[in-house]
């Protein structure tokens, strides 16, 4: 990994992409809150969080040709800039008109756009940047940047909204959106030109599905896998801020330490991760990181105090970022980086749809029935990947299936 940090290029996107996800999870917890203390009304937050997932249904179909066709560099820098104008301006309309529900759905909308084209850019970039055999490991420094972007971010967030206000939140958020831009712009990186001929936009979408087309072991992986980053994205988005507000009584600090801890299970996971694999394959590390993840996850609302759930989060998110980890790396493997944006188009759409519907019936099953029941609803995302790890391990190629072995 030392090699890797060694790379100017990739050391100043690192840098960057921590600084911009520390701005989303201060972000995410500031409009969580601001929502909920306004409204009082979870099924309302689920709304919101919906509303910033759906657009990227629509430009995840176009997402992947754009990926693919363009500097990847500039483009998350103009996402960053873009980003950061869009929370300008909200935070200018909030002092002159004083807050209104309706004001935050355009704002999701257009940060829902950024995001979703944001992340699988930044995918699609350290697969460009580094050589095959540095896949893991590239793997595992892009997670740790995650992971210490959620960490400052979601963690410092909720004692920021605690202490002052969301407002302080969302205007420090405009900062790191900035200093993210600038940083990723001062990479020293010259685009690989490529020889592509004309193509119309539905056959260059098309690229994806055709590379797909009998490669059932992929698909499942992709498909089930996918489930558990909806857990986080999706469910816990709206459930996490309920349990630590109704069940614990804590409020948007207990937030941020519940969602802390995982980011601290999540960074310690790119360490974890090459132990367990190394010890007992790739596949069988999957089936543990997911029962694990899962487990944690249905225990979290008896737990005796807040501390014993942001426990059960910090092991949540070790074994769930193990199990993104290894997933990515087996992606960037078998799929190439002339298609791989394209491939990320169909995951994508397909994410987007799942988080859209669970975090809608997360925040209905919250308000109509009991938390308990949203976390068991959530504890089923685990269960369903853990079946499609079961499924490609055993059903497709046996001879030479994608999760036996380890990884390098």
């Amino acid at each position: 990994m030392y090699k890797l940090l060694k790379n100017s290029t990739f050391l100043l996107f690192f840098l960057g992409n921590i600084i911009s996800l520390v701005g989303f999870g201060l972000h995410v917890i500031a409009i969580s809150w601001m929502v909920l203390e306004k409204t009082g009304s979870e099924f309302a937050l689920g709304k919101i969080m919906a509303s910033a997932t759906a657009p990227g249904l629509f430009l995840a179909l176009f997402a992947g040709v754009i990926i693919d066709k363009v500097n990847r560099k500039w483009l998350l820098v103009n996402l960053d800039i873009f980003r950061m104008l869009v929370i300008t301006g909200f935070l200018i309309i909030l002092s002159n008109y004083g807050f209104e529900l309706w004001f935050i759905y355009p704002v999701a909308v257009l940060m829902g756009l950024g995001n979703s084209l944001f992340w699988p850019t930044a995918q699609a970039f350290v697969q460009e940047l580094v050589s095959e055999e540095d896949y893991f490991n590239a793997n595992k420094l892009l997670s740790a940047s995650y992971q210490v972007g959620s960490i400052i971010g979601a963690g410092i967030g909720g004692f920021i909204v605690h202490l002052y206000d969301p407002i302080m939140a969302l205007w420090i958020n405009v900062l790191s959106y900035l200093i993210s831009g600038i940083l990723i712009s001062l990479a020293p990186f010259q685009k690989k030109k490529q020889k592509t001929g004309e193509q119309s936009l539905l056959s260059a979408i098309s690229d994806g599905f055709t590379f797909l087309k009998g490669k059932f072991d992929i698909l499942t992986l992709g498909l089930t896998t996918i489930l558990s980053d909806v857990a986080i994205w999706g469910s816990l988005s709206v459930l996490t801020i309920s349990i630590s507000k109704v069940v614990f009584n804590k409020g948007s600090w207990g937030y941020g330490l519940m969602e802390g801890l995982y980011g601290v299970g999540a960074l310690v996971s790119t360490i974890f991760v090459g132990y367990v694999v190394e010890k007992v394959g790739r596949g069988h590390s999957l089936i543990l990181c997911y029962l694990m993840a899962g487990s944690m996850c249905f225990i979290v609302p008896i737990m005796p105090s807040i501390y014993f759930a942001a426990i059960a989060f910090l092991f949540m998110g070790l074994h769930n970022n193990s199990a993104r980890i290894i997933v990515r790396t087996i992606f960037m493997e078998k799929i190439p980086n002339r298609i791989m944006g394209r491939v990320q188009t169909i995951f994508g759409v397909y994410t987007r749809l799942m988080v859209v519907l669970s975090s809608l019936f997360s925040g209905w099953i919250i308000e109509n029935h009991s938390i308990i029941d949203a976390v068991n609803f959530t504890t089923l995302h685990f269960f369903f990947s853990l079946l499609g790890i079961i499924i490609v391990i055993y059903a497709w190629g046996k001879s030479k299936n994608i999760l036996r072995g380890n990884l390098t």
